[in-house]
């Protein structure tokens, strides 16, 4: 990450490996460690987003544009999302 608090719009979020992923009828159940996750909606989308490839902001245009929703909106919102999950190892940056 930038080293600030929390995400930043130009950092690259991928999802870690080893991470086991079922596909179930509201969305994604992460495994990992000793915890399990359910991922629904825009919470779904940006875990399949962050690919390594996208920054946070590239992630928030495409939640915005899922949703038709403003981008500045979905850029807090994905920020928020990573910020809240950045000690769950299920992002590495």
């Amino acid at each position: 990450m930038s080293g600030l608090p929390g995400p930043g719009p130009l950092d690259v979020p991928r999802r870690t490996l080893g991470i086991r992923i079922r596909r179930v009828p509201d969305g994604l159940l992460l495994g990992y460690r000793d915890q399990a996750m359910l991922l629904d909606g825009p919470a779904e989308l940006i875990y399949r987003l962050a690919d390594g490839a996208r920054t946070v902001t590239d992630i928030a245009d495409g939640v915005a544009e899922e949703y038709g929703i403003d981008r500045a909106e979905a850029l807090a919102d994905v920020m928020e999302f990573l910020g809240d999950h950045d000690d769950s190892g299920i992002f590495q940056w």
